[in-house]
Formats: structure tokens, sequence, C-alpha cells
């Protein structure tokens, strides 16, 4: 049990979502071991996807031990990552089998066997999942998920940034943040020209240099404050033993 027990059951999520989806214009992007992380550049899920540029899927994907009723391969550092993500409103979540061999594994697979797969799948925000004993009975299918509302509408939040952001591979941390904890009237005032300039900032950079945090308080004001958590640790180090003075404008 592990890694590619989990890697298995994200093949299953995987495979049923694009035939499930399949006339939903479903965009697929799963983050190689070395991409994901809490830093800005990094992703902070196993699967992400776009229905239709509209609905986001962001998925951390767990192994099941169903007989035992436990993910054996939780990680509590990682699930404080996802609840602190959660809490700038990042839709992220988890999913887990409900059944120990999914339909998509089945030969030969059954008939609707992509339904039936995401039917079998749970989908938890990190808060109530709660640990490496799920509340299984209380959390609902994907299927379930994909076939319900969703809240904030993702072609809406990419409208906010311009066409800046279009793809789902550019759902890296920082954008993720941008889009989901920083006002929409925030966002709304910003000039394409200023939207271009934090996008490559939160694109390009692991951490925040001062002057980078200093650009998107300019920017920004208050709402910048979301990404605080990013700054450099060096940063962090060199403003506590020094006195600060104002930096130029980048």
């Amino acid at each position: 049990m592990g890694k590619g027990k989990e890697n298995k059951i994200q093949s299953a999520i995987a495979g049923a979502l694009q035939v499930y989806c399949q006339d939903r214009s479903l965009q697929l992007f799963p983050p190689y071991a070395n991409q994901q992380g809490e830093n800005l550049r990094k992703y902070c899920g196993d699967l992400f996807g776009l229905l239709d540029n509209a609905d986001l899927i962001a998925l951390e994907i767990k192994e099941l031990d169903v007989a035992q009723g436990i993910f054996p391969a939780f990680d509590d550092s990682q699930h404080d990552i996802a609840m602190r993500f959660e809490s700038l409103g990042v839709p992220l979540a988890y999913a887990y089998n409900a059944v120990e061999t999914l339909p998509y594994h089945q030969r030969p697979q059954p008939p609707a066997w992509a339904r039936s797969t995401l039917a079998l799948v749970k989908r938890s925000t990190p808060t109530p999942l709660p640990g490496r004993v799920p509340s299984a009975n209380d959390h609902e299918s994907l299927l379930d998920w994909l076939n319900g509302p969703h809240g904030t509408n993702a072609a809406d939040l990419f409208g906010r940034v311009h066409g800046a952001v279009t793809a789902v591979d550019d759902l890296r941390n920082g954008i993720l943040v941008l889009l989901y904890a920083v006002p929409e009237q925030t966002l709304a005032a910003l000039t394409p020209d200023d939207i271009i300039r934090t996008v490559n900032v939160l694109r390009n950079n692991a951490h925040l240099s001062y002057s980078q945090r200093l650009l998107l308080q300019n920017l920004m004001g208050a709402s910048a404050d979301v990404f605080h958590r990013f700054v450099s640790p060096a940063e962090h180090e060199e403003r506590g033993s020094k006195p600060s003075r104002p930096r130029p404008r980048i």
C-alpha cells in the first residue's frame, strides 16, 4: 500500500472523468510528484481539471483500505497544508475509493463503468475528512459532486484576470490563491498590465521577496495579505534583523 495504490486510484478517477465528461470539454492535469507542494509554483493536489472552462476539479487522491476503514498513507503534514489552502477558499478536496476494486479496474469492465466508478469514489473537503479514519458515510460521491452545484464559477474567476490564466496547468498554488482569496472587486480594479505583473510574480517564484511582496501590496492593498505565508524564509529573517526602508516599485 502507499503511493502506488494511490496512483491506481488516480488512474481510475481520471479515466472515468474522461469518459463520463467527454461532452463537457474536460481538461485534466496530473502534476508530477516533484511539482507538488505548498509554495507558490507548486500544485497543492494530485489531479486538476476544468469542465467547460467553468467547473474546477482539484483533488488530493488517497487510497482507502476498505476492510480496515483507514488511509494507510495518510500524511498529517500534507493534511495541514490542505486545510490551509481550504481556509483561503481554494476548493481542494480529497478523493478516495469506497470499494476495494473500482469498476475501472474490473476485467471486463462492466457497462457504464465510468459512471459507477465515480459513484464509488468519495469526495471530502479537508476539514471534515477528518484524518486517517475518514467518515466515509458522511461524504458525497464524486459523481454527486459533479452533478451538483459547485459555488463560484471558474470561468468568472478566470475572467477576473483578463486571460492571463487560461489552462488547467496554470493553476499553481499562487494562481489559485489569487483567484479564490483575493476579493473580486480588487482584481476587477487592476489594469491588464498589472494583472500580467501579478500573475508573473506568482507563476515564476516559489516564494515572495520583499520587493515582490511590496509590489503586490502596491497593486492590491490589504488584499495582498493572503500571500504573507508565501514570503521567503530568508526575507522573514532579513526583515526581522534590519530596519525597514522603502524600495522602488518593480
